[in-house]
């Protein structure tokens, strides 16, 4: 192989290797807008004078996560990070959410993170008459 095809190569392979972590179009994990909605009705948010004058609920526990840029189109917001954090808290057997925090997350540009939003929250588990005994 002549030097100059080895370099139109190897410039080519850099190109296409820049270009799948530099191109992300959505995430294909990501819920719908009709699936959100729903979601956050399940999994309400409530402040901290709402949960004040109701005693019939549950400190379960706190969850983290964040979510990562993969690249220069896309965005991220503090949103989509925290319909993550009503689905792990529904698939923890929570219902609700107080105390959400959010910040920047942790980067990677190795790894091809270029920016990140990482959110906090504490889970609830509301307890009614129907769900008192379970």
């Amino acid at each position: 192989m002549s030097p100059v095809c080895a370099r139109v190569l190897l410039a080519l392979a850099a190109v296409l290797i820049n270009g799948c972590v530099a191109v992300q179009f959505g995430d294909p994990n990501e819920l719908g807008p009709e699936a959100s909605a729903k979601l956050e009705q399940q999994v309400p948010t409530y402040q901290e004078s709402q949960l004040d004058s109701n005693s019939n609920y549950i400190r379960a526990g706190s969850i983290d996560t964040y979510l990562c840029r993969k690249g220069l189109i896309g965005t991220i917001t503090d949103a989509k990070v925290i319909t993550v954090l009503r689905q792990k808290a529904q698939a923890a057997g929570a219902n609700g959410l107080t105390d959400v925090s959010c910040e920047p997350g942790p980067i990677d540009e190795i790894g091809g993170c270029v920016a990140s939003i990482a959110c906090q929250a504490t889970m609830i588990k509301t307890v009614t008459p129907d769900t008192a005994d379970k």
